[in-house]
């Protein structure tokens, strides 16, 4: 019998490995829609909707000190969600607004979305789910006498695209 802990896990964000993550963790739940019929004494359900929701925490680190580098892993996760738009302030314009097309021709929305992998080495497979996630939280926490570190939450979106667990 083997026991995991948080040595044996990683995060990919895009398909680069995150340096410094503290935990992450994912939830899955199955929303239900009762069809018990007139007249029976059990209540029955059907599954109508899942949802996958998770978080984690990256420790900001500099790969040289005194310089600004965002190309970390731990800045691009951050600047998935707080960086900054090309619209008007008080617009209540989309995150995407006067980006609809990037340069290469993807749609921008894509930029919002990302591929998330996570990762556990059992020492003979790398067990994982992927997903395609939305990041819908960034806390970024600076406390005397801890490490800059950032709590991010996501939810998926659609199905999972990946599971070996």
């Amino acid at each position: 019998m083997a026991f995991f802990t948080g040595v044996n896990g990683s995060l990919e964000l895009e398909g680069n490995k995150i340096a410094a993550v503290q935990n992450w963790s994912f939830t899955v739940n199955v929303q239900t829609a009762e069809v018990t019929p007139l007249g029976a004494t059990d209540t029955t359900i059907i599954p109508i909707k899942r949802t996958t929701t998770g978080s984690c925490r990256i420790l900001y680190y500099q790969n040289v000190t005194g310089t600004k580098d965002s190309t970390s892993s731990s800045s691009a996760f951050i600047n998935k969600i707080a960086k900054v738009r090309n619209a008007p302030p008080l617009t209540g314009a989309p995150l995407n607004q006067g980006n609809e097309k990037n340069s290469d021709g993807t749609k921008a929305e894509d930029e919002l979305f990302s591929d998330l992998k996570l990762s556990m080495d059992d020492g003979a497979s790398i067990r994982y789910i992927q997903m395609r996630i939305l990041i819908t939280s960034l806390t970024v926490t600076m406390s005397v006498g801890e490490i800059f570190a950032a709590d991010i939450q996501f939810q998926n979106n659609g199905a999972i695209k990946g599971l070996d667990l």
